[in-house]
């Protein structure tokens, strides 16, 4: 038994040398953290506000010298944002009490409002509505940075370049208050939107990090270049990802 404990510690012992030895031409870092991420480019500025997510991956960077690099990254990474609105739609129950119609907006109106805190006062016996609130977007993407790396100091390095984000999932989600046949229900909403948004959006991630025995705490900030979906809203037209992340890794040298 001992003999195989022996044999599995000289096993390891290159890739712990390796582990230690920043200064490594080639270096993979495994990364997790979390994002905070928001819509920029509405014409309306309360329309929209931050929400957190989770990213994790791994960075491959190969060094030129002492100064410069390069990277290649794969990242699951959570975007989106939360939606400041609430909706009043009241609707038509039919006949036979097996469905509802919304009632036509150009008569009784659907009722919008946005704003931070959104809200709508109104008579809730008036008759059948459906009231939504607590908007969210959550988009899951697939993200593929390529960075350029320059080690600025010991430990300091900035990082600029382009990221590839293919869409996985995207779902809007709300707080839905229906009262129909007099009862009222209280719902939440989970909307399959992905087919409504572009398959894949370009950003531009700018960053530091900072490496300390091979533990490197990385912040970046990823500019969206455009748009998320194509749209006939003349406000969201240009509705474009705005992500801060930050991740914690652990640098491997081979």
């Amino acid at each position: 038994m001992k003999n195989l404990f022996l044999i599995a510690a000289l096993a390891l012992m290159p890739w712990v040398t390796n582990a230690q030895n920043s200064n490594s031409k080639f270096t993979i870092t495994p990364r997790i953290g979390m994002t905070v991420s928001d819509f920029s480019g509405s014409k309306l500025k309360e329309a929209y506000s931050p929400k957190a997510g989770f990213v994790a991956g791994v960075d491959a960077e190969y060094n030129f010298s002492k100064l410069f690099g390069v990277s290649l990254g794969v990242f699951y990474n959570m975007q989106g944002a939360k939606e400041n609105a609430a909706v009043l739609m009241p609707f038509n129950e039919s006949t036979n009490n097996s469905e509802i119609s919304p009632v036509n907006p150009s008569t009784t109106g659907i009722t919008t409002v946005i704003g931070k805190n959104a809200h709508i006062d109104f008579d809730r016996n008036a008759g059948s509505y459906i009231y939504l609130t607590d908007f969210r977007t959550d988009l899951n993407y697939i993200s593929i940075p390529v960075l350029a790396q320059a080690h600025v100091w010991k430990g300091l390095t900035a990082k600029l370049g382009i990221q590839t984000d293919v869409l996985v999932s995207a779902r809007s989600k709300a707080n839905e208050e229906v009262k129909y046949n007099g009862v009222t229900y209280f719902e939440k909403s989970n909307t399959d939107i992905k087919d409504k948004l572009h398959s894949c959006v370009f950003s531009i991630p700018v960053g530091l990090s900072y490496t300390y025995k091979n533990i490197e705490l990385d912040a970046r900030y990823l500019w969206g270049i455009s748009k998320v979906a194509d749209t006939k809203d003349k406000n969201d037209k240009d509705l474009k990802n705005s992500t801060f992340a930050i991740t914690l890794g652990y640098r491997f040298g081979l």
